[in-house]
């Protein structure tokens, strides 16, 4: 739980982050060295070192109604045009001065938004989006999601590791938390109990985590995310940013097995001294909103909940950027609703739950901006105009591709979701995307030009997870006219969807790589 001591931790050290901003944004400091400190408060500088970034981490993506309220008088109040939905389950707002940015990171704070190491190395813990309402789980991880969150905020304090520590938690249903290939991941099995992973990740040098223990008993999963916190700190590489994850511990401790074996040592220490055992029910929360059954009113963004007569809401703006013209009725209505809630999902959406069927219908029209297909739902990080570290405009190229489809009227029912990433690094995920793209740069007569990288066959799915491979290097303005070429062969096709037609059409699929090169 988060005690009053801690809550005091979190905003103790804030005068060392407003002495930094004011110098950072008068220009008495460096970008590098207010990056260096400034992530470990939820906010980084942007490209052209004017603005910054404010990150609001919410646990499993779980924002209350009194949050929603928060968010929308934030919006009004501070003008706020630029929101943008994380695969990591938080807010980022953009485009901000110093001074909102203080003010953000107070209010937040006061409203129950803990900010502290949101940009740092202890960010969100990403979790299965309908826990707690999806009709095919078994076991609501809700309890054990907001435990290992709230633990993690508190270690923080006393555990010095070298890098960033991803976590993922599912309802054994759900892929998109990646607990298979995060830092530490919980995958919840057919006993309601859960395997452990540990070691994996995207970027450079992605790696499938390394299966440490199976059958775990859900009140135990503090001692894993305990354990795996002190092999960190006692193994992780300090010296060398560049191999500072946990993906490149176990090579250096001399392979997978001599991991386990430490793993397993440093575990069972931690069940002998420690007592972190979970009570879910200091944890739980229950739905009491019922509602009458509408079968006429679900559709692609409407979905039913397990709770009688309950649906929830997909809104999925382009990019993860929300129209706040959108985005604010949908709030203002929200908070007016009883039990009503929205969750961030690790593919940039937004999700209204505990809604009946004609609350779904009216927040359905309120953000008709929304996805409709699931080409519409790609993925796509910031990208370089706002990224100091990225490289190409990987947001713009998806808004590019977008426009250049309408505009040609292609059908794009059968094209899959791209997962765009500005830069190696993956914010966008393209290494798990069945296609994905990365920035570039490719010489075009002897000239350096803005390319990305095509990356073929990854997958999120488990039991499938898969890494792409690099497929070609594409110059930006081709891209679209590449996407329009697929989609017409596919709509030619009698497959079904991209991923059917590339089991049989591979070489074909290459070929049409090769020729937009």
């Amino acid at each position: 739980m988060i005690t009053q001591d801690l809550k005091d931790r979190l905003i103790a050290d804030y005068p060392k982050f407003e002495d930094m901003t004011h110098k950072f944004y008068k220009k008495e400091m460096s970008i590098a060295d207010y990056k260096g400190q400034s992530g470990a408060y939820g906010s980084y500088a942007e490209r052209g070192a004017n603005s910054g970034m404010s990150r609001w981490r919410f646990n499993g993506g779980r924002m209350t109604r009194e949050h929603m309220q928060f968010l929308a008088d934030a919006i009004r109040k501070y003008n706020l045009q630029h929101v943008h939905f994380t695969t990591g389950q938080c807010l980022q707002m953009h485009g901000l001065d110093g001074d909102t940015i203080l003010n953000l990171y107070k209010e937040c704070y006061d409203h129950g938004i803990y900010n502290r190491g949101a940009g740092g190395d202890n960010p969100n813990v990403v979790a299965s989006i309908l826990r707690g309402i999806d009709p095919r789980e078994t076991l609501d991880i809700t309890p054990y999601a907001t435990a290992i969150s709230e633990f993690l905020l508190e270690q923080m304090f006393y555990i010095k590791i070298p890098r960033k520590f991803k976590m993922g938690i599912d309802n054994g249903f759900d892929s998109t938390p990646h607990a298979t290939f995060k830092d530490l991941g919980f995958n919840l099995t057919k006993h309601n109990t859960f395997d452990v992973y540990a070691c994996g990740g995207i970027g450079p040098n992605p790696r499938i985590g390394i299966p440490v223990a199976h059958d775990v008993q859900p009140e135990d999963v503090l001692y894993h995310v305990k354990a795996m916190l002190m092999v960190f700190a006692n193994h992780g590489n300090f010296k060398n940013r560049g191999k500072a994850r946990t993906r490149y511990m176990p090579a250096e401790m001399g392979g997978a097995e001599a991991f386990i074996k430490t793993y397993e040592e440093t575990l069972a220490m931690v069940k002998e001294v420690e007592q972190l055992t979970i009570n879910p029910a200091d944890y739980a929360y229950e739905i009491t909103k019922t509602g009458k059954r509408d079968n006429s009113v679900e559709n692609d963004r409407i979905h039913r909940q397990k709770q009688e007569g309950l649906y929830y809401v997909e809104y999925h703006p382009a990019g993860g950027d929300a129209n706040v013209e959108h985005l604010l009725p949908a709030l203002d209505y929200a908070v007016t609703l009883d039990q009503v809630e929205a969750r961030i999902a690790p593919d940039q959406a937004l999700f209204f739950i505990n809604l009946t069927a004609d609350e779904a219908r009216k927040i359905a029209e309120l953000t008709d901006d929304s996805a409709e297909n699931d080409f519409r739902r790609s993925v796509s990080c910031v990208g370089s105009t706002v990224c100091q570290i990225g490289m190409q405009d990987s947001n713009g190229l998806l808004k590019d591709i977008f426009r250049h489809l309408e505009e040609k009227g292609v059908d794009t029912r059968k094209l899959p979701r791209l997962h765009i990433s500005g830069c190696p690094h993956s914010c966008g995920t393209h290494q798990i995307g069945e296609i994905g793209f990365h920035g570039a740069v490719k010489l075009v007569d002897k000239k350096p030009t803005v390319a990305f990288i095509l990356v073929d066959g990854g997958s999120e799915h488990m039991g499938s997870e898969n890494f792409g491979k690099m497929a070609g290097n594409i110059v930006a303005t081709k891209i679209p006219e590449f996407l329009e070429a697929l989609a017409n062969i596919l709509n030619e096709s009698p497959e079904p969807d991209f991923g059917t037609w590339r089991m049989t059409h591979k070489a074909e699929y290459m070929e049409l790589i090769k020729a937009f090169e």
